[in-house]
């Protein structure tokens, strides 16, 4: 059966959470309260034919502070389900809201004992902590219990990213996590101490970065096997494999695909120009066993204005001709000055026969890899200098523009 996705963060704590994110961006709030509206949702299927929704359930913020965002998502199933469109509850994964869990231990640390930002008040949490595993078992028990189709946790990562010039080479920082106990885990199960310099010693840095892996798969097994007890699908984040998902987020992904009821990339490639496309994961689908959703955005995240029609016809041609199911990014769009999710008036059915590009051009990339591999001393700067420079340009916001660099060069 054919599948088309719609990914849309909305309700009160998406709003909260663009506030914090953002530094008080200006948001239409009407758009963000509107999105899970029955008539919202006919429109969509009309004019879209969505199957899939993953809608804002939680975001990492304290129980009690988002209690009116879950108490706004199930004031609203019966709507998916009048509309006939399968709802999947979207919670963060692997970090938090930090000032919203005071005293707690469930954060990753780096080489140097440092917490890790995933984005402005947000800290990465470690999978192998018994206290974050636990919130997480509750939570998941909990949102079973209820009427929702699917559960997805997005963000899926083992602590600190790993920054490789080519794939398959392992990192050029510390990746991955230091706590007390990943620390005592991998001591267990190896014997040896977590390296804290990959280029010392690559053996025992690849052993660790298998065990990085393994506690990942380990982790969303539990989750699954939660989920998987109420009959609901599961899935996650699995992040853009443009790049080696090993090394870089901690992710073996053919081993999620033995645990998920789907897999969903999220990237940078939307078919929009001649510069991008998705058949490097047409590539990859001889991998995986289950459905694969592919959610492509044009320039990054809060640079998108509302896309125009033919960029929607390039969408529905891709996935048309390519084996995975597209998935319509319906959210964060920023037209004027404004953040806002889709606003549905002026499109129409899309025409999935659009020429697309015959050649990708992925000079870009290239450019990239080459200039990296230049720089006299890379090693030790990244090694050294890495998590300070991310955590300025996420926390601070001198240093956002930082971001949109990084979105130009590495992952666009």
């Amino acid at each position: 059966m054919d599948r088309i996705g719609f990914y849309c963060w909305a309700g009160p704590g998406t709003i909260r959470m663009l506030d914090l994110k953002y530094f008080n961006p200006r948001i239409d709030t009407n758009s963000l309260l509107s999105s899970y509206d029955l008539d919202y949702l006919l429109k969509l299927k009309d004019t879209f034919g969505i199957t899939d929704f993953w809608a804002t359930y939680s975001w990492g913020f304290a129980e009690e502070t988002e209690q009116e965002d879950s108490d706004f998502l199930l004031s609203r199933l019966d709507n998916f389900k009048r509309a006939g469109i399968k709802l999947h509850a979207y919670i963060q994964g692997t970090n938090l809201v930090y000032e919203d869990y005071p005293g707690k231990d469930w954060f990753c640390r780096n080489d140097r004992n440092q917490l890790i930002a995933y984005h402005r008040g947000r800290k990465v949490t470690c999978v192998n902590n018994p206290g974050f595993q636990d919130f997480i078992i509750q939570k998941l028990e909990k949102m079973s219990k209820l009427g929702f189709d699917g559960i997805y946790m997005d963000n899926m990562q083992m602590g600190q990213w790993g920054v490789i010039t080519e794939y398959g080479e392992l990192p050029e920082n510390f990746a991955g996590c230091n706590c007390n106990y990943c620390q005592e885990k991998f001591r267990q199960e190896t014997g040896g101490e977590i390296p804290l310099e990959f280029k010392a010693n690559p053996e025992l840095a690849r052993e660790y970065l298998d065990f990085r892996c393994r506690c990942m798969t380990e982790f969303i097994e539990k989750a699954a096997e939660i989920v998987h007890k109420y009959n609901k699908e599961f899935g996650t984040n699995s992040f853009d494999p443009k790049f080696d998902t090993k090394y870089v987020y901690g992710v073996e992904l053919t081993e999620l695909d033995k645990y998920q009821d789907y897999l969903l990339f999220e990237n940078h490639s939307l078919p929009a120009d001649a510069a991008h496309s998705n058949e490097y994961i047409d590539q990859l689908m001889s991998k995986f066993t289950k459905p694969v959703f592919v959610l492509s955005y044009h320039r990054e995240i809060g640079k998108d204005s509302q896309y125009p029609q033919i960029y929607f016809d390039k969408i529905y041609a891709e996935d048309k001709k390519l084996a995975f199911f597209s998935c319509i990014k319906g959210s964060e769009y920023c037209t004027d000055n404004e953040w806002h999710n889709l606003r549905l008036e002026n499109y129409s059915q899309p025409d999935a026969n659009v020429s697309l590009p015959k050649k990708v051009n992925i000079v870009q990339h290239k450019f990239l890899t080459v200039l990296l591999k230049a720089i006299p001393g890379k090693h030790l700067l990244i090694h050294r200098y890495y998590n300070s420079l991310y955590t300025l340009v996420m926390e601070h916001k001198s240093f956002r523009g930082g971001l949109n660099l990084i979105y130009s060069l590495v992952i666009r």
